[in-house]
């Protein structure tokens, strides 16, 4: 079965202490890097995005934030006439990796319909993450997201 590649050892890269991402205003986000703990945490709308059961503040080892093309579709969701929005993930593109305080720029892959997408750096190599949970932000790529050192 393949699977993403994870290893414990800290990357090369720019510093990442928080990433925000300006949703739209009832949904923006941001991530802080929590140094005693190594993950990061996540708040939406500046407060914390709490889990449903444990009441805990959700927590991710690794956030990537990975740009897609967002095409508008005529599919009406809801009484008020929002539509769907189909997002592109086939292909490749433009991804950050925020992983020990540190951010990589990578790119998203996926080499055939159905396999999963995998991330790999400048030199085509597979980027580890580290051992824990992950949080994929999608984002249109056009998107101004915000990386803090």
């Amino acid at each position: 079965i393949e699977g993403y590649t994870f290893d414990d050892a800290a990357p090369q890269g720019q510093p990442a202490l928080g990433v925000h991402i300006p949703y739209p205003r009832s949904s923006v986000v941001d991530w802080t890097y929590d140094a005693a703990t190594g993950r990061y945490l996540r708040t939406v709308q500046g407060a914390p995005h709490v889990e449903g059961l444990t009441k805990e503040q959700i927590a991710a080892e690794n956030v990537i934030v990975f740009y897609a093309e967002h095409k508008k579709t005529d599919i009406v969701e809801d009484s008020l006439g929002s539509t769907a929005i189909d997002i592109v993930m086939k292909g490749s593109g433009r991804a950050q990796l925020c992983r020990d305080g540190i951010m990589q720029e990578v790119r998203w892959e996926q080499r055939a319909p159905g396999t999963l997408i995998q991330y790999y750096d400048a030199a085509g190599e597979v980027v580890p993450l580290k051992p824990g949970r992950t949080w994929i932000q999608l984002v249109p790529v056009d998107y101004a997201v915000e990386i803090k050192g």
